[in-house]
């Protein structure tokens, strides 16, 4: 059993400390961090809410005739905080463009929470008036607990078949609702029981290119909503998460306890831990350098003469749900975000990638299906798999060839992105379909750099509302 110095457990050291860390405990690093990702994802929703399944959500919100306390951005519209807040994660999580990867002392270990804990709080926001510097100890607290846990678990695991984005943010949000409604220890911590009886969600959704993919970057926030209003009516819950027999690491991890239990307290409310790699490109990770070749190859021929396309990879390179022949189904989206063939032709036909590449039009273009059609995607054992290197080949009918190779050298993701890539990422997702005007645009940008100046963060959520 995992025990601190003090022999307090850990759910104790937590469910105690969460509420009790202050603005003045966070560093400089970790502020700048939160405002970039706020930027980053009011950015992520301008460029996702159109997508596939937000709408469709936000009506069978609109049927259950709920009290309109909070608004659902860009889609206009009111809800429950929960009901709303779920819709403005899935917006964030449409393109697979959040930030991932949480970092653990300079260790990268993969995650996706951000979506999740940032509309939590911000939404959140516009319901209880907060100020900056309250959101920014809200989420950063919120995200470093989930982190934890997410970290003592271990990495994911596919084989067990459980999506950590499902299963883990939850107590981050019950954290983020317990500070900003007032529970105390004990109510927190029926809050996480609570929490621990309704998580679930599969990998199965990204095999099978399901919409409900993204789903539980929502309804983490929906189901938090109820179990922080319910353990602050006094509803017991579990005593010990964490530890002792039947603790959520054994049930989701299948281990007796935490393998790396020190995250859940070492240097608890000292220190905070993030997801820090912000991407800027919107395909799966390892489809990014394979997206890098389709835009090199854009422009080398007229598509309509191109017969042959020929990726290759080296042995030992990702494939899972990438290798799979691209189709469009009853939702592409989700399916060409993790599609090589998609990452490589959509910037043949298109250009460098872009959210531009997931409007319906592109995603169901007659040419581009079949330029995807002809994409062969082959093993060679001659390429390097560390660095990871892939070769890509265009054939026109005169027999002509075209060939790109990149290598993962040509890109980290874990190069903390400048200020210019941040604001290029923002104002593309901004420009490519209309949901936010320059003028409000720009005056977001504005309150984030200053957000610790400002008292209520209704004066960004407000410009966010259609």
């Amino acid at each position: 059993m995992i025990m601190a110095e003090n022999q307090k457990n850990v759910n104790k050291i937590l469910s105690e400390s969460v509420l009790k860390v202050r603005f003045e405990d966070i560093s400089e690093n970790n502020v700048r961090i939160c405002k970039d990702k706020l930027l980053d994802n009011i950015g992520n929703i301008a460029g996702g809410a159109l997508a596939f399944g937000n709408r469709e959500l936000a009506r069978v919100i609109a049927s259950y005739g709920e009290n309109g306390e909070a608004p659902i951005f860009m889609l206009g519209g009111r809800a429950s905080l929960g009901n709303a807040a779920m819709v403005n994660a899935l917006s964030s999580r449409s393109n697979d463009f959040e930030p991932m990867f949480m970092n653990l002392d300079g260790v990268r270990w993969p995650s996706k929470e951000s979506a999740t804990l940032i509309n939590a709080v911000l939404t959140a926001g516009d319901v209880y008036g907060f100020s900056g510097k309250d959101y920014i100890t809200h989420e950063i607290i919120g995200e470093d607990l989930s982190v934890r846990i997410m970290a003592a678990g271990g990495r994911w695991n596919f084989d067990l078949g459980w999506d950590s984005s499902f299963t883990m943010p939850i107590y981050g949000v019950c954290a983020q609702f317990a500070r900003i409604r007032g529970l105390n220890a004990l109510q927190l911590n029926d809050a996480w029981g609570l929490a621990m009886n309704m998580v679930g969600g599969t990998m199965s959704n990204i095999f099978d290119y399901a919409t409900s993919a993204k789903l539980g970057a929502g309804y983490n926030i929906r189901n938090a909503d109820f179990a922080t209003r319910l353990a602050k009516e006094g509803f017991p819950s579990l005593n010990n998460i964490f530890e002792g027999p039947r603790n959520l690491f054994r049930q989701y991890r299948g281990m007796e306890e935490a393998c790396n239990g020190e995250f859940l307290y070492k240097d608890y409310g000292k220190k905070f831990y993030m997801e820090e790699s912000i991407k800027l490109y919107p395909v799966g990770s390892p489809a990014t350098i394979v997206a890098f070749a389709g835009g090199e190859l854009y422009g080398c021929c007229k598509t309509e003469n191109i017969v042959d396309i020929e990726l290759a990879i080296p042995d030992g390179y990702t494939e899972m749900y990438y290798t799979a022949p691209y189709e469009t189904g009853r939702d592409p989206l989700t399916h060409a975000q993790f599609s090589y063939q998609y990452a490589l032709c959509a910037p043949i036909l298109r250009g460098p990638f872009s959210v531009r590449h997931y409007s319906e039009e592109v995603l169901r273009s007659p040419e581009l299906i079949r330029l995807c059609g002809m994409t062969r995607i082959i093993h060679d054992s001659s390429l390097s798999a560390k660095p990871s290197t892939i070769r890509a080949a265009v054939s026109e009918k005169d027999g002509t060839k075209h060939i790109v190779t990149k290598t993962s050298l040509d890109f980290d993701m874990h190069n903390y992105p400048s200020r210019e890539q941040l604001l290029s990422k923002y104002w593309d997702q901004i420009n490519s379909y209309g949901l936010l005007t320059h003028a409000k645009a720009g005056k977001v940008i504005d309150l984030i750099d200053r957000l610790e100046d400002i008292d209520d963060m209704r004066e960004i959520t407000n410009l966010l509302i259609p």
